[in-house]
């Protein structure tokens, strides 16, 4: 009788806490739930690299009604309309990219590229920097959540149409996301490691 009350209670008391865990959940601000995914999801993929100065909170612009992020050592900001987009697996990679910049050139040591990133006679460098950002978040994110990165996979004409059209800085959707497809593909005829290293020496150097 007392190990049946002793079960009892048990699967009463993982009850109650799976319920207030829930409410938890529900009750988080979007701008909170967008704290905790960054914290919890985001940051620990970058935890190959040292001494990065990662960001340690999120600042929002409330005016910018559109879907933004800027990142530097230390400092990260989202737009109003990045933390009220629903896609969470988009907010994932948005936010990965940023912190992404913050890893390119102790990346690109790492795979003996020296100096800063070269301007191609037809891509400058900020697009370079907008590739290889890309590039970095979406190995992380294969490596390391891998239900995002399916994802993010099986939706990337909808990750064309949220990294929009291009401009002097940033290439457009279309061609990031054939950049990317490059990776994907590298995987399957030699590795995740190989794909990448070979991918981010192609958009070092491309013109």
């Amino acid at each position: 009788m007392k190990n049946t009350l002793l079960i009892l209670f048990i699967i009463i008391a993982n009850a109650c806490n799976s319920n207030t865990s829930e409410e938890n959940k529900e009750t988080l601000t979007k701008e909170e739930y967008l704290n905790q995914l960054y914290t919890a999801k985001v940051i620990p993929l970058f935890d190959e690299y040292d001494n990065l100065n990662l960001p340690n909170e999120i600042h929002i612009d409330e005016k910018d009604l559109g879907i933004n992020a800027g990142a530097a050592f230390g400092y990260l900001e989202v737009s109003r309309g990045l933390v009220e987009l629903e896609d969470k697996t988009m907010q994932v990679f948005a936010l990965a990219h940023e912190l992404a910049h913050i890893a390119t050139i102790p990346q690109a040591k790492e795979l003996q590229l020296k100096g800063g990133i070269p301007s191609g006679s037809q891509t400058n460098d900020y697009k370079k920097a907008e590739y290889l950002a890309d590039l970095i978040a979406f190995h992380l994110i294969s490596k390391k959540l891998t239900e995002v990165y399916g994802q993010l996979n099986k939706n990337l004409d909808s990750l064309d149409e949220f990294l929009g059209y291009g401009s002097f800085t940033h290439p457009s959707g279309s061609n990031r996301i054939k950049s990317l497809k490059k990776y994907i593909d590298g995987i399957d005829i030699t590795n995740r490691k190989k794909s990448f290293s070979n991918r981010f020496k192609e958009i070092w150097t491309m013109n």
